[in-house]
């Protein structure tokens, strides 16, 4: 979506911040990040992360635009563990349902939201995949069982070749990983090597934080997370304890210039790692 569809469809407000993607889609940066937003004949389709809750940022964004559905990337993992493995569609007086988004999108056309705040629209989380047309896409929800945490997921729009990260990488930065969340190394390496795969070479990513980037951007942040996992791995297997990887040759030295500039140092990066191979998820 240009710049141009967006004062269309009344988001004056993101011009100023919004980076335009061709193919019908849009990214501006709220308080919880990234945001993607895709409007056509089925209406306003907004992913990010967003708590259960549109934030100040993206409400201001959208204006009067009401959104048709709301696909949260990183939901609340109490949330999704009260649905079991389906989809939970939440709203924000904290109700969930277990549905998948076609079942959704049939129960809102039977009887529209159409007297409800933009706050009040339905937010799905997804604890499984899932996929639906919408605006003349095929939209593929591919959900990451043990990644930054467990239950997050990734929103592919093909016809874009777009796909929506969420807090699978941060650019600039270690991830995050949560093992006492259902977090892992290798469930992160398998995701993104997944999503490498499943948008085709001219793929655009679209992560949490920062600018869209290319396939080969991906790629070397999955070369650099298995480089690491499998080096912290060997020395595991030799006995050596996590305080002799840190203090000798440690394996993130290769790229601390590049990924060690945010708020995970290139030590807790490799705790994080040692944790993760020694208490692996149930799913690795």
């Amino acid at each position: 979506m240009s710049i141009r569809s967006l004062v269309g469809c009344g988001l004056l407000a993101v011009m100023a911040a919004a980076q335009a993607l061709p193919d019908g889609l849009s990214v501006f940066s709220a308080a919880g990040g990234n945001v993607t937003l895709s409007q056509g004949p089925d209406g306003l389709l907004v992913v990010g992360s967003f708590d259960g809750a549109l934030d100040a940022d993206t409400l201001t964004a959208i204006g009067e635009t009401l959104p048709r559905l709301v696909i949260d990337s990183d939901p609340d993992d109490a949330a999704l563990s009260a649905t079991g493995d389906g989809a939970a569609a939440l709203r924000r007086e904290g109700g969930a349902v277990r549905t998948t988004i076609a079942a959704l999108l049939k129960r809102e056309a039977r009887k529209p939201f159409k007297t409800e705040a933009a706050t009040a629209r339905p937010i799905v989380a997804f604890a499984a995949g899932d996929s639906f047309v919408f605006n003349g896409d095929e939209i593929g929800i591919f959900w990451i069982p043990s990644g930054i945490v467990s239950g997050a997921s990734a929103v592919l729009f093909p016809g874009a070749k777009t796909v929506h990260l969420g807090s699978l990488l941060t650019p600039g930065q270690y991830p995050d990983i949560d093992v006492s969340q259902g977090g892992s190394i290798a469930g992160l390496i398998s995701a993104i090597g997944r999503l490498i795969n499943v948008a085709g070479p001219d793929a655009r990513y679209i992560p949490q934080h920062g600018p869209a980037l290319d396939r080969d951007a991906l790629i070397a942040y999955r070369d650099m997370l298995a480089s690491i996992r499998n080096a912290v791995r060997l020395s595991a297997l030799r006995g050596d304890s996590l305080e002799k990887i840190i203090a000798e040759s440690p394996p993130t030295a290769a790229y601390d210039a590049e990924w060690g500039q945010g708020a995970v140092s290139s030590t807790q990066f490799l705790a994080i790692v040692f944790e993760s191979l020694q208490n692996p998820p149930e799913d690795d």
